[in-house]
């Protein structure tokens, strides 16, 4: 999947920040930096303006030639406490606590970060957060993550102070040449080498009441975003992440229980942003199946009872018949007539 896709927006207080960084640090003027990208000093103007994520990555690449800085991720991380993300800043800092901005993110994780899937698992004493990128990006997967990570950091410290050195991160590069820098950004919580990219955090600090917390401006800036969303939504940048997803998966396809759990969301709301764009959770499961399903027929010798198992039909004619529907042609004329086209 590509990030030139047009669905992949961001908003454009990410891009401005960047600009101002590159003028202050290395006096690079914003019109050099844009030079590279079809957007716009006027464009980037308003924070909450909705810019293409392509335009974006554009705009950082250019900005890493004309820097040459190795630590630009974390430089541009640092300049990013909750208030410069707009909305979502402003519901982060009114939250009640740290499980909330959780769960804040998970929800509008589009507006911020569209090419990233966040999963939650829970290990002994503490919540993973793991972020997995579901679009092919044009850069460096290390410098994506550096900062992502180093952002997140920047937003849990920001209301939990010294408790902040309980987080840990984990990055699955290999130490980078400013690892020093990071690992002092980071009150010394990094991981480098890890067996995922995310955030490791304390049961017991999850529920830490936040001192800026207000339920009335919370509950007001959440409508505000959710308008937002409606706009992201219709782009279907979430259909094509849980449609990703199940493409991912190497075993028995999940149910939509089991998705949830591997998005780390309620049912209801993967069934509701599904809904909101004209979706399902089986259409997108019988499309993967299909695809699977064709796949084996043209490419493998297996039976039709042997496909039809591993996709979870629980007799050949069942799938025989649903296979018809979905193309047109019996699994044995799919597979002949495949056979024909190759000679």
């Amino acid at each position: 999947m590509s990030a030139n896709s047009p669905r992949l927006v961001t908003i454009a207080a990410y891009p401005r920040k960047l600009l101002k960084l590159c003028e202050s640090q290395w006096q690079i003027p914003p019109e050099k930096l844009l030079s590279a990208t079809q957007l716009s000093a006027d464009s980037l103007s308003k924070p909450e303006f909705l810019v293409p994520m392509s335009e974006v990555f554009a705009l950082f690449m250019h900005a890493q030639q004309l820097t040459a800085a190795p630590d630009l991720a974390l430089r541009y991380a640092q300049c990013l406490p909750p208030s410069a993300h707009g909305l979502l800043g402003q519901a982060t800092l009114t939250a009640a606590n740290l499980r909330q901005v959780i769960e804040l993110y998970y929800e509008y994780m589009a507006t911020v970060a569209p090419f990233v899937l966040m999963h939650q698992s829970q290990r002994l004493d503490r919540v993973i957060l793991a972020l997995e990128l579901f679009y092919d990006l044009p850069m460096d997967e290390s410098f994506v993550m550096t900062l992502l990570l180093a952002t997140a950091f920047n937003i849990c410290e920001d209301f939990l102070g010294e408790e902040a050195e309980r987080l840990s991160v984990h990055l699955m590069s290999p130490p980078p040449a400013f690892a020093e820098a990071l690992l002092s950004h980071c009150r010394g919580g990094v991981h480098f080498n890890a067996s995922f990219n995310g955030l490791s955090i304390p049961n017991d600090i999850l529920d830490r009441p936040i001192a800026s917390a207000d339920a009335q401006a919370h509950a007001d800036v959440l409508a505000k975003i959710n308008a937002r969303m409606d706009v992201l939504l219709a782009r279907g940048a979430f259909t094509d992440g849980v449609r990703h997803a199940l493409s991912q998966q190497r075993d028995a396809l999940p149910s939509l229980n089991e998705m949830a759990v591997l998005l780390g969301l309620p049912v209801r709301t993967l069934r509701a942003r599904l809904s909101q764009q004209g979706c399902s959770y089986q259409h997108l499961l019988d499309k993967e199946r299909s695809r699977r399903a064709q796949d084996a027929l043209a490419n493998t010798s297996a039976s039709v009872k042997a496909i039809a198992s591993s996709l979870g039909f629980r007799d050949s004619s069942n799938f025989s018949r649903v296979f018809r529907r979905w193309t047109g042609l019996t699994p044995l004329a799919y597979r002949q007539a495949q056979r024909r086209a190759e000679h």
